[in-house]
């Protein structure tokens, strides 16, 4: 074999053509929150449906009982956690649940640990629901979502073109720029544009994937309230220390989002202080991943 075959693909048309060849998000998933749109759908319709996925009801269960779900009893069946959770919060456990294996990575490209990212991404989604509230913003569940999945497209760059993170690094510490701009000038992406095309591969609403695009462009995510909302939820956790990896503290919380949501400092104390609580409340969440529960 020729020594050349050998060498890594690290061209932008590589990353994006990887795509297709990433596992898919759970379908059920989709079909579970599909159904929780309609107002007649039981319960029961919808365990039917989860028990196809095993591995995601056990998930499911282990998640209802982290004390952020709130859940006043030990839940050991599906049925009594559907029966509990309610239908907003069960598209939160739902959609957690199943990006769990995804999560579970090193990204040494960005010097993370799979605790790192899943601590960063689960912090970020606890967050959010305190910066929904903050700012009157309705769709928490959304948001959630969006938060979770925000660093999503920092897996397939660290996959495929993991040595080049180096040289992103380097940049970023040399002219103190964040890590995106960097991302950008390095490899001709970010992973917010990589990962907001996983999302549309993976059919999750629009609004989301643009959302996931947008959260570290100041002249996007004003333009529209879930980008700026899980822009603010991003720096927030970052700025409290969550499962921060190379990028962490390059970040800082533009005032436009501040202007655009009216928000003072007196806001943004009571946001960090919430998210505080948040936090301390997700920390049996956070074990779930990483063996401590």
């Amino acid at each position: 074999m020729n020594s050349a075959t050998l060498q890594p693909d690290f061209t932008l048309e590589a990353v994006f053509e990887s795509l297709t060849s990433l596992p898919v998000f759970p379908k059920v998933v989709h079909q579970v929150m599909k159904m929780l749109d309609d107002p007649d759908v039981t319960n029961k319709e919808i365990a039917q449906v989860l028990k196809f996925d095993p591995g995601l009801t056990a998930n499911i269960l282990k998640i209802t009982n982290s004390a952020f779900f709130g859940v006043q009893q030990q839940v050991n069946d599906l049925d009594t956690a559907l029966a509990l959770l309610g239908h907003q919060k069960l598209r939160e456990v739902l959609v957690t649940g199943a990006a769990m294996p995804f999560l579970a990575r090193n990204l040494s490209g960005y010097e993370m640990s799979h605790q790192d990212l899943w601590i960063h991404s689960v912090g970020c989604a606890v967050i959010s629901e305190a910066v929904a509230r903050a700012v009157g913003f309705g769709d928490e569940s959304g948001l959630y979502t969006a938060a979770l999945l925000h660093d999503i497209g920092k897996i397939v760059l660290d996959i495929y073109i993991g040595p080049r993170l180096r040289e992103v690094l380097i940049l970023a510490k040399q002219e103190e720029i964040s890590f995106s701009e960097a991302e950008w000038r390095v490899i001709g992406t970010d992973h917010a544009l990589v990962g907001a095309s996983i999302l549309k591969q993976w059919e999750f609403p629009p609004d989301i994937s643009r959302a996931v695009r947008r959260h570290h462009d100041p002249d996007l995510f004003i333009q529209d309230e879930l980008s700026a909302c899980l822009a603010i939820s991003n720096i927030v956790a970052i700025q409290l220390g969550l499962g921060v990896g190379a990028d962490g503290f390059r970040y800082c919380l533009d005032e436009r989002l501040t202007d655009r949501f009216g928000l003072s400092r007196q806001d943004l104390y009571a946001i960090y202080g919430e998210a505080l609580a948040s936090y301390e409340r997700a920390q049996d969440l956070f074990g779930i991943l990483l063996g401590d529960t």
